[in-house]
């Protein structure tokens, strides 16, 4: 079985994490996201996006599918940034 999207997220952030720095995903992470979609697109045979395209693909598998949902939840919202931390 593929993981989700969400699931590779939640991966990265945990392994990326250091003591005392939040386990949060940033919509204004572009670099981050796009490590994350092209991690995810890695394993599941689907192509890579760029900068441009990625970081939109993450944060709407987290913020629309059901395994995001149980992975994430929605911790700041502000103009121009939202952010999710793991449950």
């Amino acid at each position: 079985m593929v993981a989700s999207i969400a699931d590779v997220a939640a991966e990265y952030i945990r392994s990326h994490r250091v003591e005392r720095q939040s386990l949060q995903i940033r919509s204004d992470g572009l670099v981050e996201l796009t490590v994350i979609q092209n991690r995810w697109a890695d394993c599941s045979g689907r192509p890579r996006l760029g900068i441009d395209e990625a970081p939109i693909v993450v944060m709407r598998a987290i913020e629309n599918s059901q395994r995001g949902h149980v992975l994430f939840d929605r911790v700041r919202e502000s103009p121009g940034l939202v952010a999710y931390g793991l449950r």
